[in-house]
């Protein structure tokens, strides 16, 4: 089940359609309850009104009745000083290439297979193994590139931040 959870958040874009993807963002799926990140309290209510038809779209698309409920917030991506996720400085983030030039440690690639071999649709199956080894990839290089991880959640915030954009908390 917890496979299926993580491919959820993958599915997360097509299932909501171009106006909830670019406004929200799924910050974690655990024991069929899904919490989403809204840019607004009035995007976080609307996306209240709009969960039961949305988790029909998702648990469609994961052939299977997984995500059970959606709790919409508009905290935790960095409250601090009233700020925004869209009042953010924009990261450094890696490039193509330096993505396919990272490797990842053997055992790495073998727990994301691992996971990967629960999946039954095998177009699904490559799509949550290529996306799982890019996030494994991305967080190398935050690693590598002077994000920091929160103390309290693990998150990787990126320079010069000091408040945690996953948790809120001071780094």
């Amino acid at each position: 089940m917890r496979v299926k959870e993580r491919l959820a958040a993958l599915v997360w874009r097509e299932c909501v359609g171009g106006f909830y993807a670019e406004r929200t963002l799924v910050t974690r799926v655990e024991r069929g309850i899904m919490w989403v990140w809204c840019s607004s309290p009035a995007l976080a209510h609307q996306l209240s009104l709009d969960a039961e038809e949305i988790i029909r779209r998702l648990n469609a698309q994961l052939a299977g009745d997984y995500v059970k409920e959606i709790r919409p917030t508009t905290t935790g991506r960095r409250r601090a000083q009233g700020a925004t996720e869209l009042d953010l400085p924009r990261a450094p983030q890696p490039t193509r290439a330096e993505l396919e030039a990272i490797r990842l440690l053997p055992r790495a690639v073998e727990a994301i297979d691992a996971e990967a071999a629960h999946i039954e649709d095998e177009a699904l199956r490559e799509r949550f193994r290529a996306t799982a080894i890019a996030q494994r990839k991305a967080q190398k290089w935050r690693a590598q590139h002077g994000y920091t991880a929160c103390r309290h959640c693990g998150w990787l915030t990126p320079p010069p931040l000091k408040h945690c954009t996953k948790c809120g908390r001071t780094l």
